[in-house]
């Protein structure tokens, strides 16, 4: 007995099936990439001198940005309350290698100027109940903050990220421990022209 002959309405439908899975699994669906803006995380596990472990989490969006600058949102977890950081938007040194905290021996800078808290470029997170208003954060429980960045490439005269400098967000221990870089994160950012504010 022969076995049935394929019509060939059904042979075109199942070709017309596997054409269109294909083309769906090479091209992704329209607008899925301007849909979800670009964020970047940076993560670490530190010891204290005092044997105390934090793990510092880092996380900011979007990371890429228009040529002139933009807004960011920046939110950290696991930090040491007894120790105030920074958190600013600074060229990252020579010989930093993002990701591998054991090149973390330089103090990231210089960093965009932020001591203006219309500014919006810097930030002070400790608990000490000191600082400029607007400017220093307390920490929240669990060694959590939520804030904004409002960043521009140029960092200062000749630097330019993207031109002359690599420039990240970056967290730092403040001027209480400015030699000590167990709290040194870095997540880049780059400015692409065309690219749209969120």
């Amino acid at each position: 007995m022969k076995p049935p002959t394929p019509r060939p309405g059904n042979l075109l439908r199942g070709a017309l099936a596997v054409t269109a899975a294909g083309l769906a699994a090479a091209v992704p669906l329209a607008g899925t990439a301007a849909a979800t803006p670009l964020t970047g995380k940076a993560q670490r596990t530190v010891t204290t001198a005092d044997g105390d472990t934090f793990r510092l989490l880092l996380k900011a969006g979007p990371v890429v940005l228009p040529a002139a600058g933009g807004t960011v949102k920046v939110k950290g977890a696991g930090y040491n309350r007894a120790q105030g950081i920074f958190l600013a938007f600074c060229v990252i040194p020579d010989g930093v290698k993002v990701g591998d905290p054991s090149t973390y021996t330089a103090l990231p800078g210089p960093c965009l100027g932020g001591r203006e808290a219309q500014d919006g470029s810097s930030r002070r997170i400790t608990d000490t109940g000191t600082g400029t208003p607007g400017i220093t954060l307390p920490y929240e429980k669990g060694g959590k903050f939520r804030t904004t960045l409002n960043l521009r490439p140029e960092i200062a005269d000749g630097q330019v990220c993207g031109e002359t400098v690599r420039c990240a967000i970056v967290t730092r221990a403040d001027f209480t421990a400015t030699n000590e870089r167990l709290y040194d994160q870095y997540i880049p950012v780059r400015f692409v022209p065309g690219a749209v504010a969120r």
